[in-house]
């Protein structure tokens, strides 16, 4: 039987102000599908933000990295923002797919998001809409990006803990995240060096 494998491509932290975006791939071979399902592998999303689901998926992405082939790329608020300013975000993460496809093996490739990956779609290569609660080889690389952006985001949030404590919101455009901005500007006369000032945050712009 031929062993075919499944390239999955997914992201996490397209939505924030805060902190960076991560692109993850993950190759998988289809006959170790089962084995993900027994691990407990799914949507990195539904673990939830509680201390016990980030547990789980931490130690589900060791899993993961000590198993398969995989890529993470990690881009920061000054890449987003002149991504933003030259081309467009959607740029930054087609050229970040780009790259793990041409790192990692695959015979047949899935992409989280129709619209944004439509442009690398064809042949062997299926860009849709939440792969991620369909393809395993999609939720795997769910997994690896949302822990890695977890990760990066408390080391970005530490410096912060003494003065300010834990800066609630994950970084998206929410009350806590704005509450935590404008509390750095009033301290330091200045945004955070990772806000993304691309983010035209109206309730943020009202606020000066």
């Amino acid at each position: 039987m031929e062993k075919i494998i499944e390239l999955g491509i997914d992201e996490a932290g397209r939505g924030p102000v805060l902190g960076p975006l991560v692109l993850a791939g993950v190759s998988l071979p289809k006959e170790q599908e089962s084995l993900l399902r027994e691990w407990g592998i799914d949507d990195s999303k539904r673990f939830g933000s509680q201390k016990k689901g980030k547990m789980m998926r931490q130690a589900l992405a060791e899993k993961i990295k000590a198993r398969f082939p995989y890529k993470i790329l990690v881009f920061s608020p000054q890449e987003i923002d002149q991504y933003i300013r030259e081309k467009s975000l959607n740029r930054l993460e087609q050229e970040g797919a780009k790259i793990i496809l041409d790192e990692l093996p695959a015979d047949q490739v899935v992409l989280d998001g129709e619209n944004l990956f439509k442009p690398l779609a064809g042949k062997n290569i299926l860009a849709t809409n939440k792969a991620d609660a369909t393809y395993m080889s999609v939720a795997a690389a769910s997994i690896l990006a949302k822990t890695t952006r977890d990760d990066i985001f408390e080391e970005l949030c530490q410096p912060f803990a003494e003065l300010y404590g834990e800066i609630r919101g994950g970084g998206y455009p929410n009350k806590q995240t704005l509450h935590f901005v404008l509390w750095h500007h009033q301290e330091y006369g200045e945004l955070p060096d990772f806000y993304r000032k691309s983010y035209k945050w109206k309730q943020l712009q009202a606020s000066f």
